[in-house]
């Protein structure tokens, strides 16, 4: 029996915008009855707002990631693609499987022989490091650093160290922005730089890059935006 293929689907980085999405992403995505999805909410605003006519309660199966299970059950999830029904994965904010539930599921299409078609998109990761003027031939993501102290200093300390080598880039959630900016310039050298981008492809994007010293001066309003950080030689 021939298997189903898994589309790795992009959304919108903030509010909808319609046009940041490919053409090619909603004529696929046109064609799709299966999703699996981090919140059948916002899936379902997602879908029509680029486009997607289909009945949810009759003609689509729309299946949610337990965000809390350790570990997701994957074979129920894929059951109908084992059949040979093509299904997508939509992430919550731009692509599925960065930063995002997502990956256990495609390890397991792997293991399975699944084929797996990644669709383009907006990548806030990567959108962040060609902007940021930083290296981009060796980088490293990490994510959301430690919350609670020494480990989070410690932490910035070695991104830092690192960052002579290869860009840093990390994230924290909105509300916890500013904080963590006011942690990265106290623990980190004058000559250090740092990138900062929030709201990427949105009216209010915002990309810049100076040194510590330099942000020192002048600081950015972080609260309740959705931001990249960027560590730099």
């Amino acid at each position: 029996m021939l298997f189903g293929k898994i589309y790795l689907i992009p959304s919108f980085l903030g509010e909808n915008n319609p046009d940041i999405i490919p053409d090619q992403v909603k004529n696929k995505v046109a064609e799709i009855n299966e999703f699996i999805v981090e919140d059948l909410r916002t899936a379902r605003r997602y879908l029509r707002a680029i486009g997607y006519q289909k009945n949810f309660d009759t003609d689509v199966i729309l299946r949610e990631l337990d965000k809390h299970a350790a570990k997701q059950n994957c074979q129920q999830l894929l059951e109908n693609v084992l059949r040979g029904t093509d299904c997508g994965i939509i992430s919550e904010a731009g692509n599925p499987c960065i930063a995002d539930p997502g990956s256990e599921v495609v390890a397991f299409a792997h293991r399975k022989k699944i084929e797996v078609i990644p669709l383009v998109g907006p990548s806030s990761i990567l959108l962040a490091l060609i902007a940021s003027g930083f290296n981009g031939q060796q980088f490293c993501f990490h994510g959301y650093l430690p919350i609670k102290e020494p480990e989070r200093s410690k932490k910035i300390k070695q991104l830092e160290n690192s960052s002579q080598r290869a860009t840093q880039l990390f994230m924290e959630t909105p509300f916890r922005n500013q904080k963590l900016l006011d942690e990265v310039l106290k623990h980190c050298s004058d000559e250090t730089n740092l990138c900062i981008a929030y709201d990427l492809t949105l009216p209010t994007q915002f990309i810049r890059s100076k040194t510590i010293q330099g942000w020192r001066s002048q600081l950015p309003d972080l609260h309740k935006r959705y931001c990249i950080f960027l560590l730099g030689a």
